[in-house]
């Protein structure tokens, strides 16, 4: 027994070190491969026919070191391929960062959205699927978690629109219970519900926050809003990339939060007006995926293609021939917002559709965006070709056909074209902005105001001072320099001398931009509510962008019942429309010219009659107003109080103060 305990005892000592135990040295054995780096995102690239060459990522952001980074032109190459994949192996050096990348083969991007994860909360791996990202930001996408989302998405490829709504719509109306000329005398007020009010503390404005501020617009004596896009959007931002026309932008809340917000406005006698994009969708639209499969498609030709290039086009953001990696379509705003083929009537119907829906769901009309851009007939002739006031001439007529409906278009071009009754029927007064604000900084009344106001179609094209897009201008207290004097004169003017005047959301309480932002973020900051100069009572988080540069001094809590604050200058005159309907939809004579001193505005409706007079001048004006009515006594409603009697020949002859506006009405 010894003896076999003995030998069993040298095997284990034996097999102890030649498996490395006992005595030192390194054992004689094979080591596993090492596993990836955990400091590594494998990013897997999948398109349908799967062929790389040239195919690389474009990366950047401080998940990665700066010598990870690539330039344009030198991108990183796929480490391999397998499973009809190409791979690439990425080192992180900080999984807390910011892991930012874009598939691209030379100028060709696909898809065409930068891509961003946190690869700490993301994980290490992300699938790219050629023209498909699994959501939106801004311009920066999200790629897939899966390979099975993945390959489920490349295999969608060519079909993602039958996730829309698509079907046609029957004409359905419902009566706002607004009034039936509601719409020839409402003050309106644009509103961007991402900036307005957020209701649930997120950072972000949503409809259950405007609907909290409708008491608000009302008091101040709005009658009617405009909202910025609030359909489902690519951009989450501004909404002008509309990936789904029939659906509520999920960051703002739920259809039934739309159809709560439009019972809400309507029983406080408030209209309610939306964006519509009609020239372009977003390149993440599933309609646009479908057409960039290829011509055998039903939905390419929804939107416009070349193949070759065309040469020889630039268009106010260049050329705007964008390339996919299956051909050339066109894109006049950006690579991200495809423009659709007006010219098939099948796309066409689809936008009437879609009006329709909104309609019937009881909304009172429509702002419609980028007109001018509707159709191209070559490199030369893309911008307001005459198409376009074709179907915006139908388009009114199928707004008009709901009854007490209103429709406005954005052309800077040539907003009195677009404002005749055979094209979209009213526009924004663009390029009139200028001059009142000239007007009031001035001594003066500026020759741009008093073309318009002469004009037969003055009615037709509504005022403003600004709005959400920095090429119409910054917020008026930054380009009247904090001039309180001059603001009141230009807010006068305007709301005075249009029937749909249009403000911008915080233009009352004189919200200035946000000086740590530019261009067109800079005017489209929190609504400044409160003094808060962290939150300005626009949320009980974090605001999702910095705030007016002013919210401190100009606010809605410090100016409300201020009696010498802009706020109530506002509802001043807001009120007073509402008080004088004439002042709002009588039929306006222009009494004085280019040049003059002081504005002189007749307004008449049935046998009441209204003086407007504005003096943009430093000292005290004496104004002769031809009434049509002699020995007739007008009463001061606003600027002044007292009474006037017109003389022998109809000449109501008053005093204007310095820098002020007086407005006197006879009421039989």
């Amino acid at each position: 027994m010894r003896a076999v305990r003995a030998g069993i005892l040298l095997g284990l000592v034996a097999l102890l070190v030649a498996c490395g135990g006992g005595g030192g040295g390194s054992p004689p054995v094979m080591q596993p491969p090492p596993p990836p780096p955990t400091n590594a995102v494998t990013v897997y690239y999948l398109r349908a026919d799967p062929q790389y060459d040239g195919w690389g990522l474009h990366l950047w952001g401080d998940a990665i070191a700066a010598s990870t980074g690539t330039t344009w032109d030198a991108p990183r190459m796929p480490d391999r391929t397998e499973n009809g994949m190409a791979v690439f192996e990425v080192p992180v050096t900080n999984t807390a960062g910011e892991f930012n990348f874009i598939a691209h083969n030379g100028d060709l991007k696909s898809p065409v959205s930068d891509m961003s994860i946190v690869p700490g909360s993301f994980g290490d791996q992300a699938w790219l699927v050629q023209d498909s990202v699994a959501s939106a930001s801004g311009n920066i996408g999200t790629p897939y978690v899966s390979e099975a989302a993945a390959r489920a998405a490349l295999n969608a490829l060519g079909n993602a629109s039958s996730a829309l709504d698509l079907a046609a719509v029957p004409v359905n109306a419902t009566d706002s219970g607004l009034a039936a000329g509601w719409a020839d005398s409402a003050a309106f007020l644009e509103i961007y519900v991402r900036g307005y009010q957020d209701s649930d503390g997120d950072g972000t404005g949503d409809l259950q926050g405007l609907i909290a501020r409708l008491d608000y617009l009302q008091g101040l004596g709005i009658r009617g809003i405009w909202l910025m896009p609030v359909f489902e959007s690519a951009d989450n931002d501004h909404g002008y990339a509309v990936q789904d026309y029939r659906a509520i932008e999920s960051d703002y809340g739920t259809m039934s939060d739309f159809e709560t917000l439009l019972d809400e406005a309507h029983a406080r006698g408030i209209a309610v007006i939306v964006d519509y994009v009609m020239n372009h969708a977003a390149s993440t639209n599933p309609l646009f995926l479908d057409a960039t499969t290829g011509s055998a498609n039903g939905r390419h030709d929804w939107f416009v293609w070349e193949d070759p290039k065309p040469a020889g086009w630039n268009t106010f953001a260049g050329d705007p021939w964008r390339n996919n990696g299956n051909g050339w379509y066109y894109g006049v705003f950006s690579p991200l917002m495809p423009d659709f083929n007006l010219e098939n009537t099948e796309v066409v119907d689809y936008h009437l559709d879609n009006l329709r829906f909104w309609l019937n769901k009881g909304v009172d009309g429509f702002r419609f965006d980028a007109v001018g851009v509707l159709f191209e007939n070559g490199a030369a002739a893309w911008n307001n070709q005459p198409e376009n006031h074709v179907l915006l001439e139908q388009v009114q007529a199928l707004v008009s056909s709901y009854g007490k409906r209103f429709m406005v278009c954005e052309a800077p071009d040539d907003p009195a074209a677009f404002a005749a009754a055979s094209s979209c029927g009213r526009a924004f007064a663009f390029g009139t902005q200028w001059a009142i604000l000239d007007s009031a900084r001035g001594n003066s009344t500026d020759g741009g105001l008093t073309a318009l106001l002469a004009s037969s179609d003055h009615d037709r094209q509504p005022l403003f001072l600004s709005n959400h897009d920095s090429f119409a201008g910054d917020r008026p207290w930054n380009q009247l320099n904090g001039d309180g004097t001059q603001y009141e004169l230009a807010a006068a003017t305007y709301i005075l001398a249009s029937r749909n005047p249009f403000a911008y959301y915080g233009e009352e309480v004189g919200m200035a931009s946000a000086s740590s932002l530019s261009g067109d973020h800079a005017l489209r900051t929190p609504m400044s509510w409160t003094s808060d100069t962290v939150t300005a009572g626009f949320t009980t988080g974090t605001p999702f962008r910095n705030l007016s540069a002013n919210v401190a001094t100009h606010n809605v809590m410090d100016e409300e019942g201020v009696s010498d604050s802009l706020l109530e200058h506002y509802r001043a005159l807001y009120q007073l429309r509402i008080s004088y309907p004439a002042l709002a939809a009588g039929d306006m004579t222009l009494l004085s010219g280019d040049g003059d001193a002081v504005l002189v505005l007749r307004r008449e409706q049935g046998a009441t009659k209204a003086i407007v007079a504005i003096n943009y001048a430093a000292t005290t004006q004496q104004v002769m107003a031809d009434t049509g009515m002699a020995s007739t006594v007008f009463d001061a409603v606003f600027g002044v109080t007292g009474q006037s009697t017109t003389d022998a020949g109809a000449l109501l002859t008053v005093d204007v103060p310095a820098r002020s506006t007086v407005v006197y009405v006879y009421t039989p």
